[in-house]
């Protein structure tokens, strides 16, 4: 019977950490018996310079992989790019020399990194005396006080006798036992640590996949770049497979792919799961080791975040400077996209002189960019930090205003898969906190009710101000609501205002359920002469010089509107030339055509003025009328009856 170890294996990888020349290479060589300085130029030096890799088989039988990065202080950038997908840490101290700088700042980036598993092997033992070796154990113990490794007992080890290797081999299977499997169910993600192109092979690039799962064949998107691939092969510890999961490290083959376009700090993805920016919100953690003193505002910095290094600008959103062992909410501005996702962790380090300052949890991606102190911002950065996921939904849709919420936006904003997405916007849909819009998009209540109270205040202002216009149209309502109106959004509120018989949607436009236009005597007046005109005039369209009389001394703006009112409750027709037909004048004129058509198959404007017995000024705005509203259709110089009229006749 195959062991649980076997069957569903954790993927895990350890990493080293210290000081140069400390032996950490020498350790991972007496542990699996592969040289990871593989660099001409580390040979000769003696030290490492790049990220090294090995297997190691657990008794179980399980691989996992062993990380070795560099010491060096011109390389804590290299060793960054690798411990970033660590699970164990061995921290190595010789005993000859004790902690050192990077010791230091090791054991910091590993505490910001949060990793929670590590071994302190205290390496060298050969080369000092039972004195020596207790002063340096007491130096190290004292270093480990208040960090992740405190109580961890130290391990004695020479690579030259082979003493504690061991126990350094029981001790790992023991923290193995206790790291929990990385979490599958997020979409694939691999910062690239390394890119080769091997002859008659293609590219290959190599990484520790940090989250979900990849099979050969896969479509994968590079990014930044926004380019889009095919998965050719996979390797895991040089074996060929056909699928890999999380906390693997792997090689895998891609087809067709401009090398140009990768690099160390390069993401693969899900296609479309990654949201490249320049913006990026966090919680910072300045270290309280750091001897620079305090940290201005809006200083330049590096950042590390996987296997990417980039500069940019970190701007405090509630001070102007940070004292070491102090925490605030920052952003950072970026000089080149990077593609996290919330929750990551990153490191900073300082311009000049080079230092590891802090780091933290990335909160936010592509944000909006910060400009100044806004309370309700750092609240919901603080919701983000607790990962109060329910409050975190309800504020960004909130925060959405009048634009719908896309459910699958709203998971690559704070790092949650749709499904759970979909869960809490149904837990906070049946609390009536939210509204779903269509099965995409949900809108918050008090979004909701605010633009249906809006909609409703705008008629009646319309109403109050145009007395003869029965509605208001469409998009003169959405533009006065608010110019960021989403259209769907704005036809679902109506359509709920118009089920509660609150408002009347018209072809005409939008009123109020109860609207009612209301002449005065002197208007009334004015509609009956103006249709006695317009009805006694017969064919013969009507100019402004019959009605100056009329309208006497009344606005341009009532005139229009008291003619508008009569086009709308169909009495007169405006022709583009701005003259007047009767409505029933119209009628008879479309029945005349239709005849004269249907009898000799089409209309000339010749036969239009003879029909009518009017002149061209008349006849010609009339044809364009009727082609207008699809009466007739233009063919030539003749008309025919359009085809729709002939559809809807039949």
């Amino acid at each position: 019977m195959r062991s649980k170890a076997k069957t569903n294996p954790k993927h895990i990888v350890v990493g080293t950490a210290g000081h140069v020349d400390h032996g950490k290479t020498a350790l991972v060589r007496a542990m699996t018996g592969v040289y990871t300085d593989r660099l001409k130029e580390e040979r000769e030096r003696g030290i490492s310079i790049e990220v090294g890799f090995a297997p190691y088989r657990l008794s179980s039988g399980q691989l996992i992989s062993i990380i070795d990065v560099p010491g060096h202080e011109r390389f804590v950038k290299n060793m960054l790019r690798g411990i970033s997908g660590v699970d164990i840490a061995l921290l190595v101290i010789a005993a000859d020399d004790g902690p050192m700088p990077q010791t230091r700042e090791h054991l910091d980036i590993l505490g910001l990194l949060n990793i929670k598993e590590g071994l302190v092997v205290i390496t060298k033992v050969d080369l000092v005396d039972d004195e020596l070796l207790e002063l340096a154990t007491e130096e190290i113990m004292t270093l480990l006080k208040g960090t992740f490794p405190e109580n961890t007992v130290p391990i004695y080890f020479s690579s030259e006798t082979g003493q504690g290797l061991s126990e350094i081999k029981k001790a790992l299977e023991e923290a193995c036992n206790r790291v929990k499997e990385k979490h599958r169910a997020e979409g694939f993600r691999l910062p690239i640590d390394r890119v080769f192109t091997a002859a008659g092979y293609g590219t290959v690039v190599t990484g520790t996949i940090a989250s979900g799962k990849i099979k050969e064949g896969d479509e994968v998107e590079i990014y930044p770049s926004d380019t889009t691939i095919k998965v050719r092969s996979i390797q895991v510890h040089n074996q060929q497979v056909k699928k890999a999961k999380a906390g693997q490290r792997v090689g895998i083959k891609l087809s067709r792919v401009r090398p140009s376009l990768l690099g160390r700090g390069i993401v693969l993805g899900e296609p479309g799961s990654l949201i490249p920016t320049h913006l990026i919100n966090a919680l910072f953690q300045y270290l309280n080791s750091n001897r620079r003193g305090s940290l201005k505002n809006k200083v330049r910095v590096r950042v590390y975040s996987g296997t990417s290094e980039v500069v940019g600008r970190m701007v405090f959103m509630d001070r102007e400077e940070l004292l070491p062992g102090d925490n605030c909410f920052v952003q950072f501005r970026l000089e080149e996209r990077l593609a996290p996702v919330p929750f990551d962790k990153y490191i900073v380090r300082s311009l000049s002189p080079v230092s590891t300052i802090g780091g933290g949890d990335i909160l936010e991606v592509n944000p909006r960019k910060y400009r100044k102190y806004d309370p309700e911002l750092i609240r919901y950065l603080g919701l983000l930090e607790r990962r109060n996921n329910h409050e975190v939904l309800e504020w960004l849709v909130k925060k959405g205003g009048y634009e719908p919420a896309l459910s699958g936006q709203l998971g690559q904003k704070i790092g949650l898969k749709g499904v759970e997405v979909d869960r809490i916007c149904t837990n906070l849909t049946e609390k009536k906190i939210l509204i779903p819009i269509d099965d995409e998009s949900v809108i918050h209540t008090e979004r909701y009710e605010t633009l249906r109270k809006k909609i409703i205040k705008k008629l009646k202002l319309f109403h109050r101000d145009n007395p003869l216009q029965m509605a208001m149209p469409n998009g003169a309502l959405r533009t006065k609501v608010s110019l960021k109106l989403d259209l769907g959004l704005f036809e679902y509120v109506l359509g709920g205002l118009s089920r509660e018989r609150i408002i009347e949607v018209e072809s005409g436009g939008v009123r109020l359920a109860d609207r009612q236009i209301r002449l005065t005597s002197k208007q009334n007046s004015i509609v009956n002469r103006v249709d006695a005109i317009c009805r006694a005039s017969g064919f013969r369209s009507v100019g402004r010089s019959k009605t100056k009389e009329v309208f006497d001394s009344r606005s341009k703006q009532e005139i229009a509107a008291i003619l508008k009112f009569m086009a709308l409750e169909n009495q007169v027709v405006k022709l583009k030339d701005g003259r007047l037909i009767h409505a029933d004048n119209m009628e008879k004129i479309k029945n005349l055509v239709k005849e004269h058509i249907q009898s000799r198959g089409k209309i000339t404007p010749q036969g239009c003025r003879v029909l009518l017995d009017v002149g061209r000024d008349i006849y010609i705005p009339i044809l364009e009328y009727l082609d207008d509203i699809k009466f007739t259709m233009r063919i030539g110089n003749h008309r025919v009856l359009h085809p729709e009229k002939k559809v809807s006749q039949a």
